[in-house]
């Protein structure tokens, strides 16, 4: 994580040089070039022109930012990063015009200035500047990928990666990745439960899959490679919890079923075809925004409304027998269990007799109270604690119990993807399908929670969001 984190900041340090050296060849091709004959000055010194080139500066880097352009990107190819850098100048162009040319139309509109917006010499600035920074904008990340791939393959400044399962295929990704050095990755070792190796293929074996967080500690690990098919959902999840919310990747070698069924995409990766386990989706920039705005949702709703929830509470303790708040362990993210709170719908003990099971339509153990709460969703009031203490987002899937979890991941392919992302007070299966009543209902849903989970954006949040509050208000859909 060190190691990407300075490799990112000598990127922004390469984009400000590049940034304004664009805006210094524009200047002297304008002013000082004599190409643009009627602006040629001689006299004309840069100092005026600081200011617009700082504040250019910071827009770039900003725009660069929300563009995905200080992700790590070092392994991919140099074409696809000059495309993204390309697409990123010509949008960022197009709203630098607009914005211009909205100035000017204001400047009309109060007092009746006109401006030819469209101008020759504006046009043709602007898009002289376009070009100068492409060219130094991927002049720059150019040479800068020649120089990592030449540290790596110097075996400088490597990501130290551990492959779990010391087998066959795991001594050839060992070696494919070897054959590579440029991709800036080194095998550190094998996780394996065989207790009665030591070493594989010359590599250290460096414990077992209950002991990755204290690997991950002591050597460094940045990515785990599971070099087998998994044969069951759980030693998946084994594995998600004991990476706990590490900064690191997992890869893993998908079966032949999971591609041809399209649950996993695969990629050419260190010359094997694996996939990312779990990918996350949503860019970091907006995974920032998505907590900053859970947090100020939850403190809106919960401190100002109080003694509105103080009286449900007490109309709950009136209406039937036991506490207000109902309290249950439910697997968060990553399969880490913590406990959820609801005002309690049920009636005390309603799960005594016939032990776990889903919501129906008519439930008996609801009480008269309680369907009037779940009907205006005021049930879920209480997760909004959960939200603040960062268990649960606004938006996601919804909490399981351990109970249902192991059923349904043995039933529904993919079914763990939910434990990847933060379950939600709302999400996109809630608003799409009804309470769970049968495993024909589970699966619709976790149709919806991975259509999110490939999709995750704010955009889709706020979609989210306001369709949740129709179903409020309309009752459709909230039983």
């Amino acid at each position: 994580m060190g190691n990407r984190f300075f490799e990112k900041l000598f990127v922004v340090f390469f984009d400000i040089v590049a940034v304004n050296a664009s805006f210094l060849m524009v200047f002297w091709l304008r002013y000082k070039s004599g190409f643009f004959a009627s602006a040629y000055d001689a006299e004309l010194q840069f100092s005026p022109y600081a200011a617009p080139a700082a504040i250019m500066t910071v827009f770039w880097i900003i725009f660069y930012f929300f563009n995905g352009l200080y992700r790590d990107w070092f392994s991919e190819s140099r074409l696809d990063e000059f495309l993204i850098v390309a697409k990123t100048i010509l949008l960022g162009t197009a709203i630098i015009f607009c914005t211009i040319s909205s100035e000017q139309i204001i400047d009309f509109v109060e007092t009746g200035r006109k401006h030819d917006i469209f101008s020759q010499t504006r046009t043709v600035t602007l898009f002289t500047y376009s070009l100068c920074l492409l060219a130094t904008a991927s002049s720059s990340r150019f040479l800068m990928h020649s120089f990592y791939q030449y540290l790596y393959k110097n075996g400088i400044a490597n990501q130290k990666i551990a492959i779990i399962g010391a087998n066959d295929s795991g001594m050839r990704i060992a070696k494919e990745m070897n054959d590579f050095p440029q991709m800036g990755c080194k095998i550190v070792g094998f996780i394996d439960d065989d207790a009665q190796k030591k070493t594989f293929g010359g590599y250290e074996i460096l414990g077992k899959v209950e002991d990755i967080p204290q690997i991950l500690k002591n050597k460094h690990i940045s990515g785990l490679i599971v070099s087998h098919i998994a044969s069951s959902a759980k030693e998946i999840i084994d594995i998600l919890k004991y990476c706990g919310d590490e900064n690191l990747t997992v890869y893993m070698i998908p079966s032949l079923m999971d591609v041809i069924s399209g649950n996993l995409k695969t990629q050419q990766i260190f010359g094997v075809p694996l996939v990312v386990l779990l990918q996350h989706h949503l860019p970091r920039w907006q995974a920032v925004i998505k907590r900053i705005s859970d947090i100020a949702v939850a403190i809106f709703v919960l401190v100002p409304f109080m003694p509105l929830w103080i009286v449900v509470a007490v109309l709950i303790k009136i209406t039937s027998k036991g506490p207000a708040i109902f309290a249950q362990e439910r697997i968060g993210k990553n399969g880490k269990p913590f406990i959820l709170y609801k005002f309690r719908s049920m009636f005390i003990d309603a799960e005594k007799r016939g032990g776990p099971q889903w919501a129906t339509e008519n439930d008996p153990r609801i009480t008269p109270f309680g369907r009037f709460l779940r009907k205006a969703r005021i049930d879920e009031i209480p997760q909004f604690w959960n939200v603040l203490k960062g268990e649960m987002s606004l938006v996601g899937p919804r909490p399981e119990r351990q109970f249902f979890i192991d059923k349904l991941s043995k039933e529904i392919p993919w079914y763990i993807k939910r434990l990847k992302m933060k379950p939600g007070i709302t999400g996109w299966a809630q608003i799409k399908h009804k309470y769970d009543e049968t495993i024909d209902d589970v699966r619709f849903k976790v149709m919806y929670d991975l259509y999110y989970f490939e999709n995750m954006s704010l955009v889709l949040d706020l979609k989210i969001i306001i369709q949740t509050f129709l179903v409020v208000l309309t009752g459709k859909g909230a039983k």
